[in-house]
């Protein structure tokens, strides 16, 4: 059993092996969904449960399933296996989180409901946030799409449909449509809030958004311009410094299950568990990742990211000597970020305002 944060995601797998890209992944989608779900700042009271469910142990027909208790527990079953589609486990870990902070607001009822179009934007959503160039490859496939689908039908969507990639690619737009309509912070959050309680997302929107539209056909053509908005609009994907920082402290982070117990391997540790074969793959991985964020983790600490490139790069070919030199300069590229910040911070904070 392993946790990414208190409150958040707790997952329990059969091998070691798997609870780092599961952990990863929890708090990608924790932190992704953070703002557009408004969830508790200290988790919920009972975490998410995520079983990774070994493949010759499925006997379901979906891939992954998810269920709900109460006070408001929730827990989450996945098939798991090498091949398995990783959209399909992040789509269990967002409707899992969904359903939970539906129960935090409501109590568990027969009316919640997580609606299919937001599940599809949210699982868009945190894989933006966690490689932000898929928002140009998002734009990009969308100019195939002649028109999106009419938004009541969207709002609608019903599982157990052909689930159509133009509209899983709808769903995405119309977040970031409403979320930049939204002037009023409460217009949003409390749509969203009722809507995952069972109110018709179709029927409140308009009541939601105070005199944005006059009459239905004004709110569909808001809806096909917004569609093509989102779609053209042309964005340069820098994290924040908040979203940089945390990026580095998961990503230096391991964790591995002794004895029953969860514990944090120091990087020492981790050089002399090299060459177990669950540590490689796991290197390998975060090495990949660290390149493809490069281009988009805030300059205050590109460094520290070169430098735990480094690091994992050294690992995996058992170069001790560039291993010791890269942790150094990771130490001292992470703390030389932070103080960058607290300096511009201070300058800010202290600058005459017009």
């Amino acid at each position: 059993m392993f946790y990414t944060k208190k409150g958040q995601f707790e997952i329990i797998v059969r091998d070691v092996a798997d609870a780092q890209p599961a952990l990863a992944l929890g708090r990608t989608v924790w932190d992704a969904l953070a703002r557009p779900l408004g969830l508790p700042a200290n988790g919920f009271p009972q975490p998410v449960t995520v079983r990774l469910v070994p493949a010759d142990q499925w006997t379901e027909p979906s891939l992954f399933t998810v269920t709900l208790e109460p006070p408001g527990w929730v827990s989450v079953r996945v098939r798991w296996s090498s091949d398995v589609d990783p959209v399909i486990v992040r789509r269990a870990f967002v409707q899992g989180l969904i359903l939970r902070q539906a129960a935090a607001w409501h109590g568990v009822g027969p009316k919640l409901t997580v609606p299919l179009w937001l599940e599809h934007a949210c699982t868009a959503l945190s894989l933006v946030r966690e490689r932000p160039a898929m928002l140009d490859a998002y734009q990009q496939e969308s100019a195939s799409i002649p028109s999106p689908p009419p938004l009541r039908a969207l709002l609608l969507w019903e599982r157990g449909a052909v689930e159509s990639r133009g509209w899983e690619l709808a769903s995405l737009w119309l977040l970031l449509q409403l979320q930049a309509e939204a002037t009023d912070a409460s217009w949003w959050g409390g749509w969203v809030r009722g809507v995952v309680g069972g109110a018709s997302p179709a029927d409140t929107l308009p009541q939601s958004y105070k005199g944005l539209w006059t009459d239905g056909s004004t709110m569909e053509l808001w809806w096909q311009v917004g569609f093509h908005h989102q779609r053209r609009v042309r964005t340069l994907p820098v994290m924040t410094l908040d979203a940089s920082r945390a990026w580095l402290a998961d990503r230096s982070r391991w964790l591995a299950g002794r004895e029953g117990r969860e514990v944090v391997l120091s990087l020492e540790e981790l050089q002399r568990l090299r060459q177990e074969p669950w540590v490689r793959e796991e290197l390998a991985a975060r090495l990949s990742q660290t390149q493809s964020i490069l281009g988009v983790i805030h300059p205050f600490y590109a460094n520290a990211a070169i430098s735990i490139g480094r690091l994992y790069e050294a690992a995996l070919k058992g170069n001790e000597k560039q291993f010791q030199l890269a942790r150094a300069d990771f130490e001292r590229d992470a703390i030389d970020g932070r103080e960058l910040e607290d300096t511009v911070n201070a300058i800010l904070n202290t600058a005459p305002r017009r």
